[in-house]
């Protein structure tokens, strides 16, 4: 999965232990909101304009990546690079600068020149805690799963409990999925509070391991609660999920309400149009994102190739296409969603051909 950023960490503190823990489809968790506050970004704009301080630009750019993955937001990246091509060169040499940096270029694939910046990190903090988690998820998007379990070992003295959810994700990637699910499950239930930022992590990791163990209707529970506040790659897992247990009305009405009020790039829109496909609608999202690859694939647009390869596997079948586009993604992701999107590419192909 594509994760969110890392840089608002906040502090806090583990309680006492308690049984493991397993999600209600019910339940409901009150967090504060999850995009930056517009006031506070029209504020910082208008300090730039009058008087442009590298501060105020690292603050800016840090709220528009925390803001861009939100679904509908995705433009926000790019005003992120923007802002942050406007920090003067004497601060391009400081950590939050290498930090906001790394954080786009992981966004964009560019993984070995995020972790290039990472290590300049290093060298000044070698445990710095944000750069450590980004690290250990670059690593892990890689399927370097040693380089990330370094990474999460970086964590030890800085805070325990981010690095046994780091070492327990490092543990499933690995394949150890059922040991490292119910060991994350405990962890989770000692917690009384988390940030929000950590909290969305830790239950996206929770319901890749459940879906991992076959619990798929328990995957999608850990995330149904926090849905509102989700980063993109959430709601990517919950659609996913959904789909497959057979709810195609629910993530059509959920994800058309947020097509309507923000407009969705085409990772998410995808799996709309795949809805309202199953669905027998009237297509009103297949010909809007057809009209949409057509356009990628005329500019050469190699970037987030999963789209396109989910494209022509769910909403126009090209089993061939499917799978030009699945191994072009897995050359730089790795992940378990991207193994299974190669294999079912794979299959979809073997599949056309015996049907000729």
């Amino acid at each position: 999965m594509k994760y969110f950023l890392f840089l608002l960490l906040v502090a806090w503190c583990s309680v006492a232990s308690a049984q493991s823990y397993k999600p209600a489809a019910n339940e409901t968790l009150a967090i504060g909101s999850a995009l930056p506050l517009t006031d506070q970004m029209l504020a910082l704009q208008q300090r730039i304009t009058m008087q442009p301080e590298d501060s105020d630009l690292l603050k800016l750019t840090a709220l528009y990546l925390q803001g861009a993955r939100q679904p509908g937001y995705d433009s926000w990246f790019h005003e992120a690079e923007y802002w942050l091509s406007k920090v003067s060169t004497d601060n391009q040499v400081s950590i939050d600068y290498w930090l906001l940096r790394a954080d786009l270029e992981q966004q964009q694939h560019q993984f070995d020149s995020a972790l290039t910046r990472l290590e300049r990190v290093f060298q000044q903090q070698p445990q710095h805690l944000s750069a450590s988690l980004m690290a250990a998820r670059i690593y892990l998007a890689t399927a370097q799963h040693q380089a990330a379990q370094q990474a999460c070992a970086r964590l030890w003295q800085q805070d325990l409990f981010l690095f046994s959810v780091c070492s327990y994700e490092v543990a499933g990637r690995k394949g150890n999925w059922q040991q490292s699910y119910t060991a994350l499950q405990a962890l989770y239930q000692r917690q009384q509070s988390l940030p929000t930022a950590i909290d969305l992590w830790l239950r996206g990791i929770l319901a890749e391991q459940a879906e991992q163990t076959g619990q798929l209707a328990e995957a999608r529970d850990w995330l149904s609660p926090v849905l509102t506040q989700a980063p993109t790659s959430l709601w990517l897992k919950w659609a996913d999920l959904s789909l497959a247990l057979g709810d195609d009305e629910q993530v059509y009405q959920q994800l058309l309400t947020k097509h309507q009020q923000l407009g969705l790039a085409d990772s998410l829109l995808v799996r709309l149009a795949a809805a309202e496909q199953r669905l027998n609608k009237q297509p009103v999202i297949k010909p809007e994102l057809a009209q949409r690859i057509t356009v990628r694939l005329a500019r050469g647009d190699t970037d987030h190739a999963a789209d396109i390869a989910h494209y022509y596997l769910k909403v126009t079948p090209d089993a061939a296409a499917a799978l030009q586009w699945a191994e072009l993604n897995y050359l730089t992701a790795k992940e378990p969603d991207d193994v299974v999107l190669l294999e079912q590419s794979k299959l979809a192909l073997r599949h056309q051909q015996r049907n000729k």
